[in-house]
């Protein structure tokens, strides 16, 4: 290995232990709550060194969110290898979107919620990079839907763009819910896994050609 190359990989290793260290801090404080002179303490560079990488902390958590972007990646593009019919497909994929937020709840965070990083302060081709990966992720929804229209198992009137966006923002909506919707919940004595699961069921109840 020539010294370019072993400086450039000592380089991404750096890269590497200073997103694993603000995901830590990321996802156990809160975005809002963590500084970049806290992440540099965290993994023991110099505030300078840190901004050698990162120029800021919008930077490094699109970083984490491209990072949880490819884990969801995989797990859609594993999870109906199995499936026979699009409505199958589609409906291993609510599960698999139910898993990533189930297991990875710090990487959903920084790929769905409202703390998303100020895209327009950070690198353009790292943001170009988190784009393609979810254009992915979308066309692998819509792709399932478009198979179910033709196979027969989902509903023909249906747009597969439009279901896949309303699928999105319906399991979003319940995965992400209201302190309003909260109370009734609480009063109504209906957990939340038991509210999600009801309304996937609801969802795919809607689109199947039955």
């Amino acid at each position: 290995m020539s010294t370019a190359d072993r400086r450039e990989r000592e380089k991404e290793q750096r890269r590497n232990d200073i997103i694993d260290a603000a995901e830590k801090l990321f996802f156990s404080r809160g975005y809002e709550n963590v500084t970049m002179d806290d992440v540099a303490k965290e993994v023991e560079l110099a505030r300078g060194t840190l901004y050698l990488y990162f120029k800021n902390k919008d930077d490094i958590y699109l970083a984490i969110a491209t990072r949880g972007a490819k884990i969801f990646n995989h797990m859609l593009s594993d999870c109906c290898q199995k499936e026979q019919t699009g409505f199958e497909k589609a409906k291993s994929l609510f599960s698999t979107f139910y898993e990533f937020y189930k297991s990875y709840p710090g990487y959903y965070l920084a790929n769905w919620h409202s703390q998303m990083p100020r895209y327009n302060e950070a690198d353009l081709s790292a943001m170009d990079e988190l784009k393609r990966i979810r254009s992915d992720n979308f066309h692998i929804v819509a792709a399932a839907i478009s198979e179910g229209i033709q196979d027969g198992t989902v509903r023909g009137d249906l747009d597969p763009a439009k279901t896949t966006l309303f699928w999105m923002s319906s399991l979003q909506g319940v995965f992400n819910i209201t302190p309003a919707v909260e109370m009734h919940m609480q009063i109504n004595r209906v957990g939340h896994d038991e509210l999600i699961e009801y309304v996937m069921r609801l969802i795919l109840r809607s689109v199947e050609n039955q």
